[in-house]
């Protein structure tokens, strides 16, 4: 998709004009708006949130058709609604089904500051605009996507910043759906480790690094490795580095739970407990391409990327329930369920990125527990920290870029509730089991260290009809986006 700059909408020949209108101030805003208003009765299009109206062709305008888009009130509507609604558009089939190729976006009466509506125009445009569609063999099965967005209005030089910073955190965001949205025979631990080697090579000053099975048996990584008995592909330790401050900065280390297929082990999931478990390797997903966007966009901060890759499978090698595992760290973990694996690679995970780069945060996130989903939903992420600043920092970034999140509290009381008879601790804790699956990885954090952990289950697989920015039924790219706010701005 190409992004295009022109002074005036109505000159703009396109396929189709995009409107916005605010709920109660009509087209008023624009020099056709009286020729357009009265090609429709106000009940048809009163300029709510999230509806949408196709008038004819009219001479007012010299695209051939237009589409009005809602943004409600403007009291309480700026770049982000306009974003959504021009993603809701994109997302609605309207490109598809009249094949559209050159969609023009009306800013005279945009809010905010040009470069932010550039980067929400560009988001809005390509998520909305996100299909995966890559394993239909025939074209017709394939979505139709617009060539040229032309944005008319407001100061091209502004606007074309905002649109290439937008450009990148969508196409990380894609590449994340991708990532996510691929089945599980073609994303394993070694082609997830090949995509960021790839990735990091197409970002200059981007380093990747892979450990394999012996250098992570040398690390006596239990945990990770006890998960991994079970898989024919080996496991791999993906380390991604940015160094884009000064040298004497400590690194903000981003680690996602990279489970690449999850059967529960020998505590085995129901049938149709397994066919979203490609997706459970979401948190490394995002992990990779948060690296990838922050590089591509040359952010002054040093960022660190970890991801242990590996499949939760049963076969004789396979972890047992009742085993006990020795980590990273030393602290020995009975299993009390082998479907509580990702907190069990996260734990090796979160001690090397410690030992090796003494970061100054530690953001981790997984799909991690069903817990979170009947907390929360689809649509929220809930989020738990050992640290006021970081949780509040990590609240704001997902607010700056339209997402939800909720903070959960970290009381001692349910810590206890891990405690073991026979090791140091083991890896389930009942209810609730959000909080006390982000305590047993707490235990693996430092004394003074700073550290968040961000639980995606749902919202990393949403499956509803679509959600702001989000694809339809697909997963949804987050939390790339915050990620990468966060780190610009901590």
């Amino acid at each position: 998709m190409k992004f295009d700059y022109a002074e005036k909408s109505a000159n703009v020949k396109a396929d189709a004009l995009l409107v916005p209108v605010y709920e109660g101030k009509g087209l008023n805003a624009y020099k056709y708006g009286a020729q357009l208003a009265a090609l429709y009765h106000k009940a048809d299009f009163e300029g709510k949130a999230g509806t949408q109206l196709l008038l004819h062709k009219s001479d007012a305008v010299a695209a051939d058709r237009v589409h009005l888009i809602g943004l409600g009130k403007s009291d309480k509507s700026g770049p982000q609604q306009l974003g959504e609604a021009i993603a809701g558009f994109f997302r609605s089939g309207a490109v598809n089904t009249s094949k559209l190729s050159h969609v023009a976006i009306a800013l005279e009466a945009a809010k905010g500051k040009d470069e932010e509506i550039g980067r929400w125009c560009a988001e809005g445009a390509l998520l909305g605009d996100y299909h995966f569609d890559v394993l239909f063999s025939k074209a017709d099965k394939k979505k139709h996507h617009a060539k040229t967005v032309t944005l008319a209005g407001g100061k091209a030089g502004k606007l074309k910043q905002g649109v290439a910073y937008g450009e990148v955190t969508a196409q990380y965001t894609a590449h994340c759906r991708d990532l996510v949205n691929e089945p599980s025979n073609r994303i394993n631990p070694a082609t997830l480790a090949k995509f960021a080697q790839d990735m990091a090579k197409a970002v200059p000053g981007l380093k990747c690094k892979i450990l394999h099975k012996p250098e992570i048996e040398k690390l006596k990584m239990g945990a990770f490795l006890g998960v991994n008995a079970g898989s024919d592909i080996p496991a791999h330790l993906i380390v991604l580095e940015w160094h884009g401050g000064k040298k004497s900065d400590a690194p903000i280390a981003y680690v996602g739970k990279g489970l690449c297929f999850d059967s529960g082990g020998y505590d085995i999931k129901p049938a149709a407990g397994m066919l979203g478990m490609k997706m459970d390797m979401g948190g490394g997903a995002a992990t990779i391409c948060a690296l990838g966007a922050i590089g591509k966009l040359k952010l002054k901060v040093n960022a660190i990327g970890i991801v242990p890759a590996t499949e939760n499978l049963i076969n004789g090698a396979a972890y047992h329930p009742g085993s006990v595992l020795t980590s990273m760290s030393g602290q020995t973990i009975e299993i009390g369920n082998t479907d509580a694996e990702g907190r069990l690679i996260l734990c090796d995970a979160l001690t090397y990125a410690q030992r090796e780069f003494k970061p100054r945060v530690i953001v981790d996130m997984a799909t991690l527990t069903g817990a979170q989903v009947v907390a929360l939903g689809n649509k929220v992420t809930g989020l738990m920290s050992n640290d006021d600043k970081v949780a509040n920092g990590l609240e704001k970034a997902f607010k700056a870029v339209g997402e939800e999140v909720w903070r959960l509290p970290l009381p001692d009381f349910y810590d206890k509730q891990l405690d073991s008879t026979i090791a140091d601790m083991q890896n389930i804790g009942g209810n609730p089991g959000t909080v006390t699956a982000a305590l047993f990885l707490q235990r693996f954090i430092d004394k003074g260290q700073k550290w968040a952990h961000l639980d995606i289950a749902g919202p990393c697989m949403n499956d509803s009809d679509g959600w702001r920015l989000w694809s339809s039924k697909s997963a949804t790219g987050t939390p790339v986006r915050p990620l990468v706010e966060f780190a610009e701005n901590y």
